[in-house]
């Protein structure tokens, strides 16, 4: 009877992590689209969202998620959803990546990291025209880390790292750029 009861249990948790995840990468899409707008109306750049606020939890596009016309450049903005903290993903190339889950272990006698299961994603070219065009990769909410491949080794990306014709962000790296003048 008892087995019962700790098979409910962990199933509570896993559906209200999920939950937890889920919200909380609506709220933090949220306050990115308010700061973002804050900024532009602050500094006068033009703001168009061409696809639902909430489009890129389900899938990529080639269209922007985000543009963001200012007097020097065009922002053309692509928005990698990552609702959970412990995810990695390690871009192959402009086009294929890899996300891999992980969790923690917290036993007394065994703790790290441990992979739950890797994602083969694809992700269209996106359409950014014209010669003041730039193409912004920003992971929203943030992954544990962004890697790329750089011949035969990983570089680690951080805020404003250039790959590929694409740089990349997280919400509040991205932000704090465009408030400093873009």
């Amino acid at each position: 009877m008892i087995i019962y009861y700790i098979i409910y249990f962990l199933l509570a948790v896993w559906i209200f992590k999920g939950i937890y995840n889920f919200l909380r990468a609506i709220i933090m899409r949220i306050i990115l689209y308010i700061r973002l707008t804050k900024i532009c109306k602050k500094r006068g750049y033009e703001l168009i969202f061409p696809r639902f606020i909430f489009a890129s939890f389900l899938r990529t596009s080639r269209k922007p998620d985000i543009i963001i016309m200012t007097p020097e450049t065009d922002f053309f903005v692509r928005i990698m959803t990552c609702r959970a903290r412990l995810r990695v993903y390690h871009f192959v190339n402009h086009e294929w990546f890899v996300r891999v889950a992980k969790t923690a272990l917290l036993l007394p006698f065994l703790q790290g990291e441990v992979t739950l299961h890797r994602h083969v994603g694809h992700m269209p070219p996106l359409e950014a025209e014209g010669a003041r065009a730039r193409t912004v990769l920003l992971f929203n909410p943030a992954p544990l880390s962004v890697t790329f491949a750089a011949g035969n080794r990983r570089e680690l990306a951080s805020n404003g790292t250039d790959f590929e014709g694409w740089t990349t962000f997280n919400g509040k790296g991205f932000a704090e750029f465009l408030e400093g003048g873009g």
